[in-house]
């Protein structure tokens, strides 16, 4: 994804110079033969990551992994991103359609 890709991610707006590094770090991982997946794994202590690697965690990773992004990081942005994520896969798990409780 280009940078400018990475400006507005589910409805959550980031810095170009946040955008730029998203895409960047995107470009490492892929150099380096790892996906968003297998770079989580390197990285002990998610929260000191900058914003723009948080980013690419919270769009890439599997939900299982990105919900303890969602517990644990201090960015709301990156919250939001998870949790529109989440509510995206239960629509689809649940075959579109939305259950009101």
């Amino acid at each position: 994804m280009a940078a400018i890709d990475w400006q507005k991610v589910h409805g959550c707006e980031f810095s170009g110079d946040e955008a730029r590094e998203a895409s960047d770090f995107v470009e490492v991982l892929r150099n380096f033969g790892l996906n968003a997946e297998g770079g989580w794994s390197l990285f002990e202590d998610h929260k000191n990551l900058s914003v723009g690697k948080r980013l690419v965690f919270a769009e890439k990773i599997p939900i299982e992994k990105a919900t303890a992004l969602l517990l644990s990081d201090p960015d709301e942005r990156i919250r939001a991103v998870i949790k529109k994520r989440v509510e995206e896969n239960n629509i689809e798990q649940s075959g579109g359609i939305i259950i009101a409780r």
